[in-house]
């Protein structure tokens, strides 16, 4: 595995994410765009026809059509036309040209109508007329104001509905979610960018950690094959110390492969905890115990200050993270350790080299190489095994040192 398989991996992602939600929104405002538009001119039509059928009081129409009713149908537009607004005279000039007993949709004047023209002999008209109004109001008509026999020539109705307003509408709504859309899809790139970017980071990393991994093992088979080579030809006869040498290097190597293994684990999410009521302060001494030899050859001062605490913990996963920080701690630290338990907080400080901010912001990743070389998964994997016990773990530089703080509350 090469760098050349990482590159432009940021890249394809980002243009995979971005694309798919950009294409998934035009899909849906396209869905939208043409179902409201079915919807509007549906409800438009539907109320010009039910008017010029003369249905009206039996329909459910969504729209109230502007009616326009000629007198003797188009016979004497000239002498009527003048009375009717623009707007109207250009409807009734479009439908004296063309023929409509249903409704059409037309475009005047950079205005959307629905319009629908009938004309109605002198002997439906009453019929049509009491569709419109009733029984009651007909013959208030007939007997007040006209009679409808008058009607020798008929009448010619108009139905017309103008949808423009609702055309626009749906067009700004229509821009307003492509822009939005756009925004998204850009959101998306970027997080798809972003995403590409950490996993060719993880990858790299990735491929340095069995690197620094499978030198790590190397070193102590290594020195293991020396020592049973010496055996072997005669050379080594101080077979007590040097089984205390393959010993060492033998468990060296087991822990490697068991950190491995533990960090496989969580990953795929077999790791089950098996939690018990612990007295946290008595478990901290029992894990300080067995690094006694490690702090009297190395001559270091530690300070306990640990109050009664019980927690509900996975004894085996709570004893490798915390022997994982005091193991750390001990092996930087020039002179002291302390570890102080108090208000729900375990703290572990040490007096050691200057931690450079980079180094600081990374000491928790698995597969990061610093400054000071490679620093394992020891401390990963305590942070992970905290944070599966629902706690938290930070780290922080003091004036002479460095701090990791153990939140349980």
């Amino acid at each position: 595995m090469n760098n050349a398989r990482f590159k432009n991996v940021r890249f394809k992602i980002a243009a995979l994410v971005g694309g798919s939600v950009l294409l998934t929104l035009f899909i849906i405002l396209i869905i939208l765009q043409v179902v409201f538009g079915r919807q509007t001119e549906k409800r438009a039509r539907d109320s010009v026809d039910a008017y010029i059928s003369g249905s009206v009081l039996n329909s459910d129409h969504q729209y109230e059509p502007t009616m326009i009713e000629l007198s003797g149908g188009f016979d004497n537009l000239d002498e009527t036309l003048s009375y009717y607004s623009k707007q109207e005279q250009r409807i009734i000039k479009w439908c004296k040209n063309n023929d409509s007993p249903e409704a059409k949709r037309v475009r005047l004047n950079s205005r959307t109508y629905y319009v629908g023209s009938r004309t109605f002999e002198n002997d439906a008209v009453s019929s049509f007329i009491t569709s419109l109004v009733g029984d009651d109001v007909l013959n208030f008509i007939s007997t007040e104001i006209f009679p409808l026999d008058e009607l020798d020539k008929g009448v010619t109705v108009i139905a017309y509905v103008d949808v423009t307003a609702e055309l626009v509408t749906i067009k700004k709504m229509s821009i307003f979610f492509l822009i939005a859309a756009l925004i998204i899809g850009m959101i998306g790139s970027v997080e798809g960018y972003m995403i590409g970017r950490r996993l060719e980071r993880s990858r790299l990393a990735e491929k340095q950690f069995f690197e620094n991994t499978s030198h790590e093992l190397k070193t102590p088979l290594t020195s293991i094959r020396g020592y049973a080579e010496g055996i072997e030809r005669g050379v080594i006869t101080d077979y007590k110390k040097t089984g205390q040498v393959i010993t060492k290097e033998t468990e060296k190597m087991s822990r490697l492969i068991e950190e491995i293994l533990l960090s496989a684990r969580l990953d795929s999410g077999a790791m089950q905890l098996h939690k018990e009521t612990l007295d946290l302060n008595e478990f901290v001494e029992e894990c300080l115990m067995p690094m006694e030899g490690a702090v009297l050859s190395r001559n270091l001062n530690v300070e306990l200050s640990l109050s009664p605490c019980r927690v509900s913990a996975d004894p085996d996963r709570l004893e490798q993270a915390i022997t994982n920080l005091i193991t750390n701690a001990l092996k930087y630290a020039k002179s002291r350790l302390s570890i102080t338990l108090e208000y729900g907080q375990l703290r572990m400080q040490n007096d050691c080299e200057y931690i450079s901010d980079s180094d600081l912001s990374h000491l928790f990743d698995r597969f990061y190489t610093g400054e000071n070389g490679n620093t394992g998964i020891g401390l990963a994997l305590a942070k992970e095994i905290i944070l599966l016990h629902g706690w938290k773990i930070t780290a922080g530089r003091t004036s002479d040192g460095i701090e990791f703080v153990i939140d349980i509350r």
